[in-house]
C-alpha cells in the first residue's frame, strides 16, 4: 500500500513539472515571421504621401514587416486594377473610391472585412460610408476619407438684396432657393447692371451622379423608392428613378435652364470666383481654391436645397484587400492601424486635413479642423451624408444617369421620354456586365 502511494506521488510530481514546463512554453511568444505587404494607390493629391507615412510608421512598430507602395496616374487607376486582378500577382491593399467597391466585390476581387469591422464598431462611422462598402450583407472596404457637397453663395450679392442664407439645421427648399436667388439676381442687376447666373457647377451644364442625383432623391421620404433611387441589388431603375416624384424633380431641374434661366448651358470658367454666379454647387476643395485664387470673392456656405428630405452624396477613398492577397492577416492589421485615430493623424500630418468617415474625430482632434470651411463640410457630412446609389454597374450608372441624362435635360429634351430611354439603356447594359 505504501509503495502504491509513493508511486502515485512520483507520478503526480512528474505531471506537475510537465504542466509547469508546458505553461512556460506557452507564455514564450513566437518570433514574428518576416512578411511583405504591397499597397497600390492612385496619384491623387496627398494620397501617396499619406500612405507612405503610414507605411513607415507601421514598419517602425512591426520591423518584421516590409511594406512597398506604388502609385498609378489617377486616370489609369481603374484600368490598372482590372489588369492586376486578372493575374495572380496582386498588390495586397488598394485604396479606391467607395462607389466602386460594390462593383469589385460583385466580381470577387476583394476580401470581406467583417472580422476587422464588426457590427459592434460600425456606429463609429457615418452610416453612408458603411452602406457604400457593403455588398450582400458583407463589408468589403474600410471607410476612411469622405466627400460632401454644399452650396456656396456670394455674400456681397446676398447683402445687396437683404437676403440671409439658411443655417445648417434649416436648409432652404428648392422653391425657397428659387425665390431668394431670383431676388438676389434682380438686386445685382439693379445695382450693378450685371446679369449673373443663379447657379453654376464645376462643369456647366451640371453633370454627375455625385452632384445632381441628390436633387431628384430629395423629392422622396427616406423610406421611398424615389429616395432609394435604385433597387436593392443595384440592377433596376424602373420604379425608382421614374416615380412621379422623381419626374417632378427632373422637370424642376430642366426649368433651371429652359424657363428660369438660372444656369448656363455652356461652360463658364470660374464663374463663381469671377462673380458671374450667385450660388455654386461644389465641395471642400473648391473652398480652398477660392481662397487662393479669388481672395476678393467673399463667400458663405449653405446646405444643398431639397424638396422633402435634405441630403448630400458622400463617397471617398477606402482601404480594401485583394482577394488574392498573399498576406491577408497582415494587410488587415495594417488597415486597422491606418484607420485608427493615430493612423488618421499620421496621414493628416503628411497630406493635409480632409473629411473623414469616423464620427467624432473632429471633436477629438479639433486642431485638424480649425478651418471654418472644413468644419462646415464635416458637419454637413455627418448630418446629411448619404451613400450614392449602390450598384455593381456604377460606372454605367454614372455615365448614363449621372452624365448623359442631365446633359440632355439641360438642353430641353422631353423629360419623360429621356428618363425612360436612359433607364432602359442602363438596365439592358448592366445585365450584360
Amino acid at each position: 500500500m505504501r509503495k502504491r502511494i509513493i508511486t502515485l506521488l512520483i507520478i503526480l510530481c512528474l505531471l506537475s513539472v510537465q504542466t509547469v514546463f508546458s505553461a512556460g512554453q506557452a507564455e514564450t511568444p513566437k518570433a514574428a515571421q518576416p512578411s511583405e505587404l504591397r499597397i497600390l494607390v492612385p496619384q491623387s493629391p496627398g494620397i501617396p504621401e499619406g500612405v507612405d507615412a503610414l507605411a513607415k510608421a507601421y514598419m517602425a512598430k512591426h520591423p518584421e514587416v516590409t511594406i512597398t507602395t506604388r502609385s498609378v496616374p489617377f486616370n489609369r487607376y481603374k484600368e490598372q486594377l482590372t489588369v492586376m486582378w486578372s493575374s495572380d500577382d496582386v498588390d495586397d491593399i488598394i485604396t479606391t473610391g467607395s462607389p466602386d467597391i460594390v462593383n469589385y466585390a460583385y466580381y470577387g476581387a476583394l476580401l470581406p472585412l467583417d472580422d476587422i469591422l464588426p457590427k459592434s464598431e460600425r456606429s463609429q462611422f457615418i452610416q453612408s460610408s458603411i452602406d457604400a462598402v457593403t455588398y450582400n450583407g458583407k463589408i468589403y472596404a474600410y471607410p476612411f476619407r469622405e466627400a460632401a457637397s454644399a452650396l456656396f453663395y456670394n455674400k456681397k450679392y446676398f447683402a445687396m438684396a437683404g437676403v440671409e442664407a439658411p443655417s445648417i439645421d434649416n436648409p432652404w427648399t428648392w422653391s425657397e432657393w428659387l425665390k431668394n436667388v431670383t431676388k438676389v439676381r434682380d438686386a445685382v442687376k439693379a445695382q450693378t447692371g450685371k446679369d449673373v447666373w443663379g447657379l453654376t457647377f464645376l462643369a456647366n451644364p451640371g453633370r454627375g451622379d455625385f452632384w445632381l442625383t441628390p436633387i431628384i432623391r430629395s423629392n422622396g421620404t427616406k423610406d421611398s423608392n424615389t429616395y432609394k433611387a435604385i433597387s436593392p441589388d443595384g440592377m433596376t431603375l424602373t420604379g425608382y428613378a421614374d416615380t412621379p416624384e422623381a419626374m417632378e424633380a427632373y422637370n424642376f431641374y430642366q426649368k433651371l435652364y429652359t424657363e428660369y434661366k438660372m444656369a448656363p448651358t455652356a461652360e463658364v470658367p470660374d464663374a463663381f470666383g469671377n462673380g458671374q454666379s450667385i450660388t455654386f454647387l461644389s465641395f471642400l476643395s473648391s473652398a480652398n481654391d477660392l481662397v487662393k485664387k479669388f481672395p476678393a470673392t467673399e463667400f458663405g456656405l449653405m446646405p444643398l436645397p431639397y424638396f422633402k428630405t435634405p441630403l448630400t452624396h458622400t463617397g471617398g477613398f477606402t482601404y480594401a484587400i485583394s482577394a488574392k492577397a498573399k498576406n491577408p492577416s497582415v494587410a488587415k492589421d495594417f488597415i486597422k492601424f491606418a484607420s485608427s485615430d493615430e493612423g488618421i493623424q499620421i496621414y493628416f500630418d503628411t497630406s493635409g486635413s480632409d473629411l473623414v468617415s469616423r464620427i467624432g474625430f473632429a471633436e477629438r482632434f479639433p486642431q485638424y479642423f480649425t478651418n471654418a470651411n472644413q468644419k462646415f463640410f464635416s458637419d454637413i457630412l455627418e448630418k446629411y451624408g448619404e451613400a450614392r446609389p449602390a450598384t455593381p454597374g456604377y460606372v454605367l450608372y454614372n455615365s448614363i444617369m449621372g452624365f448623359n441624362l442631365f446633359l440632355d435635360l439641360a438642353t430641353g429634351a422631353d423629360v419623360e421620354q429621356t428618363v425612360r430611354t436612359k433607364i432602359k439603356e442602363f438596365e439592358a447594359q448592366v445585365k450584360n456586365m
